[in-house]
């Protein structure tokens, strides 16, 4: 139960990071680099920003797991 509720704060929180990238960057107050890939990728799909930012997200997240298993 406890880790159920890890999960469910941690997809709240990429959420309101995505909502708040996608904010900052419709406002032309520029992006940062790690939001450089998710913005030109919503410049050509059909895709939003903030759905490419929890998807980059998620995809370092795992290459992070891979590295660390590849550690061991």
């Amino acid at each position: 139960m406890e880790k159920l509720k890890r999960y469910i704060l941690f997809f709240i929180g990429l959420f309101i990071n995505a909502f708040g990238v996608s904010l900052i960057t419709k406002a032309d107050l520029g992006t940062s680099p790690i939001s450089s890939i998710p913005y030109v990728l919503s410049l050509h799909f059909p895709m939003t920003l903030g759905t490419f930012t929890v998807i980059f997200s998620l995809f370092l997240i795992a290459l992070q797991l891979i590295s660390c298993h590849e550690r061991d």
